[in-house]
C-alpha cells in the first residue's frame, strides 16, 4: 500500500504539488465532518438515510426514462418499470420513515457482518495460508461488530451508520492529509 501512495505522490502534476494546502485543508474539513458526524451520530443517521431515499428517487426516475425510452422487447419494458416503481416505493419509505429504515439498515449490516466473520474466520482454518491470525482477528472483530449491533438492536440502528460514516470520513480525511503532505515535499523538492 505505501508503495501505490509513493508512486501516486512522486507522479503527480506540478500544478496539484504547488497547491498541497488546499488538499490539506481539504482533508482537515473532512475530517471535520467525520467527528461531527460521531459526535452527532443519530443525525448523521438520518441524513445518510435520507440521502440513500433521495438517490434511489433520481434512480427510479432513470430507469423509467431508459424503459420509454429504449426499443426492445415488452417484457423489458415491465421490468424496467416494476424496477423504477420498486426503488421509488423504497425511496420514498426511506425519506418519510428515516428511523424505521435505518434500523431495517443496521440490521442488514449486522447480518452481513456476522456472515463476513463467520466466512472469514472459515477460510482461515480450512486454507494454509501466512498471517493466519490477522484473518483470525479480522473475522473475529467482524463477529464481534455483528453481535455488538444485533443484541443492541432496534437501538444502534438510530446511530451505528452515523457513527460508521463518522468514522470512514475521519480516516478519510487523514488519509488525504498525509496526501497534502506529501505534494508538499514534492513543492519543495524533497522527493525529486
Amino acid at each position: 500500500m505505501q508503495r501505490q501512495f509513493d508512486s501516486f505522490v512522486s507522479g503527480a502534476p506540478d500544478v496539484l504539488a504547488v497547491h498541497w494546502g488546499w488538499v490539506i485543508a481539504l482533508g482537515i474539513l473532512i475530517g471535520a465532518l467525520g467527528i461531527l458526524a460521531i459526535i452527532r451520530a443519530r443525525m448523521a443517521t438520518f441524513i445518510a438515510v435520507g440521502f440513500l431515499g433521495a438517490l434511489l428517487i433520481v434512480s427510479a426516475v432513470s430507469v423509467l426514462i431508459f424503459a420509454f425510452s429504449a426499443a426492445g422487447l415488452w417484457t423489458d419494458f415491465f421490468v424496467h418499470v416494476l424496477w423504477a416503481v420498486l426503488l421509488a416505493i423504497v425511496g420514498i419509505m426511506l425519506l418519510t420513515r428515516p428511523a424505521i429504515s435505518a434500523e431495517a439498515i443496521t440490521l442488514l449490516i449486522a447480518f452481513y457482518f456476522i456472515a463476513e466473520g463467520i466466512l472469514v474466520i472459515g477460510f482461515a482454518l480450512t486454507s494454509q495460508i501466512d498471517g493466519l491470525w490477522m484473518y483470525l482477528l479480522q473475522g473475529g472483530v467482524a463477529l464481534l461488530l455483528g453481535a455488538l449491533l444485533v443484541t443492541g438492536w432496534p437501538f444502534t440502528g438510530l446511530w451505528a451508520i452515523g457513527t460508521f460514516l463518522g468514522i470512514d470520513l475521519l480516516f478519510k480525511g487523514w488519509g488525504i492529509i498525509a496526501l497534502g503532505f506529501g505534494l508538499r515535499a514534492i513543492s519543495e523538492g524533497a522527493l525529486l
